[in-house]
């Protein structure tokens, strides 16, 4: 079946590329409105003149198509907050503010502090509104707070920190698409929790705590609670970080967050309990009201995430289809779907779930009907493994751009993961959601029958350790970049194009296809192996500098195990893997005959030639000002391996005698070209 025949497909990607735009944009509403009246009065005349004919007059659908994009443009304008005058972000001040603000929603924390968004009502008695990313370290406050507790807190809103170490996860621009500019850090004495706000966050957390809380009869571990509840309800906060890698090395991470898989399961158990209800007078209806139902009261209770409301909105569609007794088609069904939630949240369109989802699902959609003739007849049990592997395949296919982009990983034993993890899990969900109905009706054969339920769990945990324990076969630090990214997914189109129908033209486009990838390959590795810089690390717990050149990267460093750093992986992969050289470091270095003057701990340092910069590392003791008397620099650097009061005290020298000033711990690494 031909993708293109579909135009509702055609409009939803031209609706796309206008929120893409906007975002990069950044136009107002009113402009955007008036490009949209522009577009549609573009339409109107080109329909005139097209005489009512759609299909031979192509500019009449052009217009339409120009539209369609003004339409996401103007939709991202419309839901970006700091549009709207009342936005905190337009009363921020350098200084401590009264903030009024209710809990919305617990993150995952980490070793030391639990993470929040917190919804401002009030900044300075002012009403305005806006969320912001509270931390609140576990050691002051061991107590988590609840949703829909009202705090008023007295400090200063700080930005979200920039990108700290180059080809890192970009944290600020992840937060901004969340539409999260600003935060704090919790400290005690200046703030206290006013009354409870019993809002909608309070009720979906009240709710989800209370069915989540029904497991507590049983008794299970740690781990096979939270597996319940990442499996249950998609509450992978309090999942444990090993656990979580070893999914992630297995290959079946997406069975932890709740997705199409999930739903399609409960959809068919739904149907399967409600069957016999078609029987009765508007029994039809009345199916369909129960299945929507419980679908969206399951996506509720779930916060709503991106997969999950993906996932129902589709097969509502679908069963509104089928209640009128039209054709379900996926096409359309995965096209309306995509189209409505990016109506009401276009800001789903930039979160990586949303993307591997519905890039897994179009890739099944339109992949899987091309393999049913390997099939055998009067074997179900074979057939169903050879669709849990081309289903495992197709979907790995059609994610693996995606996944090396953002990850750069591919778990090589994915498909032997798969076989036993998706009916494994299958099965908990179902049997999941059977023993939380008897917590309440019947608890003693909950009890009973749980022990089933704790022993699939660890059986799935034990497998996939057991499957990630084979590090050699998790391939990491892959290098891959956006135009790698889109090159790809054109060479997969092309060679699945050529599957399904062979012939010169199509050969000549998965050629070129491929040629093309391979030239933005060559362009990549080139383009970096051609710049030359000078970087020094926000490296916590050891200094870290770097100098690469057009034949290899150096690392200076006082770290002896500085190979498994983090950042300097991250860097040696966004250079598509140089040969990596790692050094002692010295108290001065040299980058383009200019010096680098590096003082450490001892505070020890030589001048017998001027230095350009001034790097403080480890907590020096000196005089400063002294320093800057003598040596006459032009910028001083502080690393992140400083304490912040030596840093603080720094920042002040360095205003005062006119000198410019970066701290790493507060603006990120710094660079030297």
């Amino acid at each position: 079946m031909k993708v293109a025949k579909f135009p509702i497909i055609i409009i939803v990607i031209c609706f796309a590329f206008g929120i893409v735009l906007n975002q990069y944009l950044q136009a107002t509403p009113l402009n955007t409105l008036l490009c949209s009246g522009f577009c549609f009065l573009l339409v109107a005349l080109t329909y005139y003149f097209a005489q009512k004919d759609f299909l031979q007059k192509n500019y009449f659908g052009a217009s339409v198509l120009l539209t369609t994009l003004a339409i996401g443009a103007l939709t991202y304008a419309l839901h970006s907050d700091r549009n709207y005058d009342k936005h905190y972000t337009h009363f921020v001040k350098d200084r401590n503010v009264l903030i009024v603000g209710t809990i919305s929603e617990r993150l995952k924390p980490n070793a030391y502090a639990e993470k929040y968004y917190l919804k401002i009502r009030s900044l300075d008695h002012r009403d305005v509104f806006g969320k912001i990313l509270l931390t609140v370290p576990k050691k002051e406050f061991p107590k988590q707070l609840k949703a829909g507790q009202q705090l008023y807190i007295h400090q200063e809103l700080k930005p979200v920190p920039n990108l700290r170490n180059p080809y890192q996860f970009d944290y600020e621009g992840y937060l901004e698409k969340q539409q999260v500019y600003h935060q704090l850090y919790l400290k005690p004495q200046s703030f206290r929790i006013a009354s409870q706000h019993y809002n909608f966050d309070y009720y979906v957390e009240r709710y989800q705590d209370k069915l989540l809380n029904s497991f507590n009869i049983h008794g299970f571990p740690d781990a096979t609670h939270n597996i319940i509840k990442a499996l249950l309800l998609g509450q992978r906060q309090d999942m444990d970080s090993e656990i979580n890698q070893q999914y992630t090395d297995a290959g079946v991470i997406h069975i932890l967050a709740i997705s199409g898989l999930h739903i399609a399961i409960l959809y068919a158990m739904l149907l399967l309990f409600l069957r016999p209800l078609i029987h009765l007078k508007k029994g039809k209806l009345i199916q369909l009201l129960a299945v929507l139902g419980f679908l969206w009261s399951f996506a509720v209770l779930s916060g709503l995430s991106a997969s999950v409301v993906r996932s129902v909105v589709m097969f509502s569609f679908m069963s509104l289809a089928q209640y009128w007794n039209k054709s379900a088609n996926m096409y359309n069904a995965m096209a309306v779907s995509m189209l409505s939630i990016l109506l009401l949240r276009p800001n789903f369109l930039f979160d990586v779930g949303f993307q591997l989802s519905y890039a897994a699902v179009f890739a099944i959609v339109w992949l899987q009907p091309l393999f049913r003739n390997y099939r055998f007849k009067n074997n179900p049990v074979l057939n169903y493994c050879i669709d849990l592997v081309l289903i495992s395949l197709i979907a790995q296919v059609g994610v693996l751009p995606i996944s090396l982009y953002y990850f750069h990983q591919f778990p090589s034993l994915f498909l032997l993961a798969n076989l036993v993890v998706i009916p494994l899990s299958s099965f908990i969900l179902v049997y999941g959601i059977f023993i939380l109905v008897l917590n309440f009706v019947w608890p003693s054969l909950a009890i009973l029958l749980g022990k089933l339920l704790a022993f699939s769990i660890a059986l799935m945990n034990d497998y996939i350790a057991w499957i990630a324990s084979f590090d050699g076969f998790t391939l990491k630090e892959i290098p891959f970049s956006f135009p790698l990214l889109l090159s790809m997914y054109l060479l997969i189109v092309t060679a699945v194009l050529y599957g399904c129908q062979r012939n010169y033209r199509r050969l000549c486009s998965i050629l070129i296809s491929a040629f093309l990838f391979q030239i933005t390959l060559l362009f990549s590795v080139t383009e970096h192996r051609d710049t030359e810089e000078f970087i020094i690390f926000n490296n916590k717990r050891s200094t870290l500098f770097l100098h690469k050149t057009s034949k290899e990267i150096i690392a200076y460093t006082n770290d002896s195990l500085q190979q498994d750093n983090p950042n300097l992986k991250a860097y040696q992969r966004g250079n598509f893997n140089r040969q990596l050289k790692i050094l002692p470091f010295q108290n001065v270095a040299y980058y383009k005959q200019n010096a680098i003057l590096i003082v450490d701990s001892l505070g020890i340092y030589n001048l017998e030639e001027k230095p350009e910069i001034v790097v403080l590392t480890q907590s020096p003791k000196l005089n400063l000002e002294r320093l800057i008397a003598v040596a006459h620099p032009k910028q001083i650097v502080a690393d992140g391996s400083n304490y912040k009061s030596c840093v603080t005290r720094w920042k002040a020298t360095c205003e005062k005698a006119k000198i410019p000033f970066h701290a790493t711990a507060e603006k990120g690494f710094y660079k030297i070209n």
